[in-house]
């Protein structure tokens, strides 16, 4: 929603529905609400009309669809840097997942990138995108994210659990199993030698998959002769297979947190004459297209997101029609996919 303020054409500050609600005294959220034909008592609807009205409010009807006074608007929210977004597989996935089943909900998908650290700015984009719900892609911890999510008195669904201390709907798929999974299948194969390569640190997920891999290990009287964390990309395997080999050279398996971080590490095996999955077995986590393209083809642990997306949009399109959540969270089974690197 583009909102707009002076009409006689001066070049003026927008005005927007943020603006509205807080001449007015009420949430964001209300103050949309009263104005759009939703649910809101008379006196409210009359005390947001009034504010508007000296503010000059004129929202923009291009950019509401007029179906039962809502505008169908729900931003997907990543934060992340734009280089990264469009080049991590798993992302660019479930936000294509979420656009067909939003879309086939009659409601309007609205990409919001948050750079890490510009809480202002995608507080400001938001105001003015009149978005209804949110569904929150991507995400790292922190207090000023959080903050300005609680802040937006906004129908929320998060695709992973949310940030530490946050409490929010959420769909996710079982990444603790998929861990131990990973884990057990090294075991089995006769590794004792492995190594793990994580995700951010400042995620919930990777700190879900590592411990079903710790688990399935300790299961064995096992524990990983390394431990490397960094980012879900080709680098970081790259990076920290190169590490490993350095410091473990009898290195004899590898779970990597993401298919992205599996391809650096068979790229770097690959240099060191290493045979797979003879001298080092490896598995990675998604299920993407690349863990097929990749020589050998990737043993992987599969995320459902198409089943993560339409649950995502069951959720919040209930809560929007009945103003309750009918659930808080949800968990789909992950499963191994084996193939010739494991």
């Amino acid at each position: 929603m583009v909102l707009r303020g002076d009409k006689s054409g001066k070049d003026e500050k927008t005005i927007t529905i943020r603006d509205v609600a807080k001449r007015a005294g009420v949430a964001v959220s209300t103050a949309s609400r009263a104005l759009g034909g939703g649910s809101a008592s008379e006196a409210t609807r009359e005390k947001v009309r009034r504010a508007a009205e000296e503010l000059q409010f004129v929202p923009n009807l291009s950019a509401r669809r007029l179906t039962g006074g809502r505008s169908n608007v729900v931003a997907l929210v990543a934060e992340e840097p734009t280089d990264f977004l469009f080049r991590d597989d798993f992302i660019v996935g479930i936000l294509g997942q979420l656009s067909a089943s939003l879309t086939r909900r009659n409601l309007l998908p609205f990409l919001s990138l948050v750079a890490p650290g510009d809480v202002a700015g995608f507080e400001e984009l938001m105001g003015k995108s009149g978005a209804e719900g949110v569904v929150a892609v991507s995400f790292h911890e922190g207090e000023q994210f959080a903050g300005s999510l609680r802040a937006m008195d906004k129908p929320i669904v998060f695709i992973g659990a949310p940030p530490k201390g946050y409490k929010a709907p959420f769909v996710d798929v079982d990444n603790y199993d998929g861990g131990y999974q990973a884990g057990r299948h090294l075991v089995e194969r006769g590794c004792r030698n492995i190594a793990l390569i994580e995700g951010p640190k400042d995620m919930p997920t990777p700190r879900e998959r590592t411990g079903g891999f710790l688990a399935a290990l300790k299961e064995n009287n096992l524990e990983p002769v390394m431990v490397c964390s960094g980012s879900y990309e080709i680098e970081n395997g790259q990076r920290s297979m190169e590490r490993i080999l350095s410091a473990c050279p009898q290195v004899d398996g590898v779970f990597a947190h993401s298919d992205k971080i599996a391809a650096g590490v068979l790229q770097v095996l690959d240099k060191a004459g290493k045979h797979i999955p003879n001298d080092v077995a490896v598995i990675g986590f998604d299920d993407l297209q690349a863990a097929r393209l990749l020589n050998p083809p990737l043993t992987t642990v599969a995320q459902p997101l198409n089943v993560v997306a339409e649950a995502a949009t069951d959720m919040l399109v209930y809560r929007l029609e009945h103003g309750s959540w009918k659930v808080s969270s949800q968990r789909f089974p992950v499963r191994l996919i084996v193939r010739e690197s494991a």
